[in-house]
């Protein structure tokens, strides 16, 4: 100051200090962009194996599709042998209740990634709207699909219930006992039916009808399931570019 250089030498600190400054900012710069890389890598990495979950909801809505298309099938049958029951057909009567029985397969949604992604906080990862609008949509539909379900086992129940009072399970095979032919020979002599009552095989009938009804609504939303799963691997694949190799 004293020499009247004041002016030069904040010259030359200011032209020692911009360029630190802009490697600094460069060097935030570059480690910003470093990591927004490695997150949308990481992004990428959790979509691809999201769209292996759903596509193992899309083969499980498909099996339990088949499976309900035929339990259709034989609550129609075993409804219609109620309402023109005859004595002769018990064996077959009975063997058709047994297979309107079977306990459906349910649905539940393939949760590893989104379950790894919630507790990771890796949500926040998603940055396509659509993308989040749509997993979202679809965890909605699996709640009413689960709704539905817990419907459809109380129907099941009531079928159980009101063959009951009709049939006589004294010969049913054990829990895993193999159904020899000697085995079936017997089922098939004892096959008999406890009531003649009509009211009461009527009501049977009437429960097969109802389960059959809310077996048909069930069947709706399982193929609207299948879409739903088929939608949105379609969206996933379209907003990351991934191309389906299968």
């Amino acid at each position: 100051m004293e020499t009247g250089k004041t002016g030069k030498y904040f010259k030359y600190a200011i032209g020692e200090i911009i360029p630190v400054v802009i490697g600094i900012l460069i060097a935030l710069q570059l480690n910003t962009m470093k990591e927004a890389n490695a997150e949308r890598k990481l992004e990428k990495a959790y979509i691809v194996s999201l769209i292996e979950d759903i596509k193992k909801d899309t083969n499980n809505f498909m099996t339990a599709i088949d499976l309900n298309e035929q339990r259709m099938k034989y609550l129609d049958s075993f409804a219609s042998m109620c309402f023109n029951y005859k004595e002769s057909n018990d064996p077959k009567f009975f063997a058709m209740y047994l297979n309107s029985l079977i306990h459906p397969d349910f649905v539940s949604q393939t949760e590893r990634t989104l379950t790894q992604l919630r507790n990771s906080g890796g949500m926040r990862l998603i940055t396509k709207k659509i993308t989040a609008d749509s997993i979202v949509q679809y965890e909605d539909y699996f709640s009413r699909l689960t709704n539905q379900q817990v419907w459809y086992e109380g129907m099941l129940k009531d079928l159980v219930n009101a063959g009951i009072p009709v049939f006589n399970f004294k010969y049913l095979p054990r829990y895993k006992e193999e159904m020899t032919k000697e085995r079936m020979d017997e089922f098939q002599r004892t096959a008999k039916i406890e009531t003649k009552d009509e009211k009461v095989i009527i009501e049977l009938g009437n429960r097969a009808v109802m389960y059959k009804s809310v077996t048909q609504y069930y069947l709706m939303l399982l193929e609207e399931g299948k879409q739903k799963s088929q939608d949105l691997i379609s969206v996933l694949q379209t907003d990351y570019g991934i191309i389906d190799i299968d």
